[in-house]
């Protein structure tokens, strides 16, 4: 392990974990501008189209703990390769479907080991590998790079959806490639990954957490993402569409460039971290998502929408690899896998629960997306405010000089 500062851009362990990380994004993504497309070979409606998605995300929320918990028991670096090809090859198997109960199928598989699943194994390794200021600024680069590719696989899935349904599906090989380079070129993590648990290993991860700054970071989890999911995915392109008249095109394009800020933001988290704690970092993060979303209630034009919508994705850059640093921080070594796939069924349930408490006020109480999202502000505000507090206020938010 390091523990000095700042990305290691020469490593090449840097940059499997980076390819690693990046197909992780691919299993919505590529497949949502698709939808319409399989909609049409298979002849069923749109509704049942979207069991796609579903079939995928099911898995994945009840099986992540599984998996993170053979992770700690086996080795990460021994559960992910197996991973990454079942992702890979039941993606690719997709184009072979000739029903589409057999497509519902091969993405069950999938989600059952892919998508959020590997991207929270590539963070644990993460926490293997470095410490420090240093695994900041790998987190930061790790969750750039699963934001770099969550913003192009859309645009590469509708190009080629347009060819055909299932070339999309296509892409899923890169999971294969990405797996033969890690077991050639991705040396075994020093420590942690390969401990001995009995039938308490539940029991045992959780009693060696400290309850606090867990159920505080998990939260904080669980609120970021009912924010992004909600808000910023659900909420915003309605805002968008119903007031300023834009198409789907220019919203994309819109939520976007945002998001490809938050990247930008998450690459520097090494150097911030120099100067504020992990729970500091998160904080400031929630400060961006209530001025963000405050912002968007109170904008005047579609423009300064984007400009609210940049301090949002700001604030998710701060807050994704700061939580992550955190939990893989207060996580021992054996038990890092189970405790960051947990972190994989909170995203779950906020990708769940998040798009409701924006859609159900707007629409069945009539008052818009407005209202909803400048309460959610506010809500941010108090998020940021709590958070200060668990921090232990000033002095637990800035990182004591050395």
């Amino acid at each position: 392990m390091s523990d000095e500062g700042g990305v290691p851009w020469r490593s090449g362990r840097l940059y499997l974990l980076l390819a690693t990380a990046a197909v992780a994004p691919l299993d919505v993504n590529i497949v949502g501008p698709a939808l319409p497309a399989i909609a049409d070979a298979f002849g069923v409606s749109s509704t049942r189209s979207g069991l796609v998605i579903t079939a995928f995300a099911v898995p994945g929320a009840v099986l992540a703990p599984v998996v993170g918990m053979y992770a700690d028991r086996l080795g990460r670096r021994r559960v992910i390769v197996p991973c990454l090809l079942i992702f890979g090859v039941a993606g690719v198997a997709v184009t072979l479907a000739t029903e589409f109960w057999m497509v519902l199928a091969l993405r069950a598989i999938q989600g059952s080991v892919g998508g959020s699943i590997l991207a929270s194994l590539t963070l644990a390794l993460v926490g293997d590998y470095y410490e420090g200021t240093r695994r900041n600024a790998v987190m930061g680069a790790v969750s750039a790079g699963i934001s770099f590719s969550a913003a192009g696989g859309p645009v590469l899935g509708g190009t080629l959806a347009t060819r055909s349904w299932d070339a999309p599906f296509l892409l899923y090989g890169s999971s294969v490639v990405v797996a033969v380079l890690v077991v050639r070129y991705l040396d075994p993590p020093t420590a942690g990954g390969e401990g001995r648990h009995d039938g308490s290993y539940l029991r045992d991860a959780v009693a060696s957490l400290p309850t606090r700054e867990a159920l505080t970071l998990y939260g904080a989890t669980l609120a970021s993402f009912a924010l992004f999911f909600g808000g910023v995915l659900t909420a915003v392109p309605f805002l968008l569409e119903g007031t300023y008249g834009l198409e789907s095109g220019r919203i994309g394009a819109l939520v976007t460039g945002a998001m490809l800020l938050a990247a930008v933001v998450a690459v520097c988290n090494g150097r911030i971290a120099r100067h504020l704690s992990d729970l500091g970092i998160v904080t400031l993060g929630f400060v961006c998502y209530a001025a963000g979303l405050l912002g968007v209630w109170a904008a005047p034009s579609a423009p300064g929408v984007l400009l609210a919508l940049c301090v949002f994705g700001a604030g998710h850059g701060l807050v994704l690899p700061s939580v992550a640093s955190a939990l893989s921080s207060i996580a021992g070594p054996e038990f890092r896998g189970g405790v960051m796939s947990l972190r994989t069924s909170v995203v779950l349930g906020a990708q769940a629960v998040g798009p409701p408490l924006f859609t159900l006020p707007a629409t069945e109480l009539g008052v818009g997306y407005e209202l909803p999202l400048g309460v959610a502000g506010v809500a941010a505000g108090v998020g940021a405010l709590a958070l200060f507090v668990a921090a232990g206020g000033r002095a637990g938010v800035r990182v004591a000089p050395e």
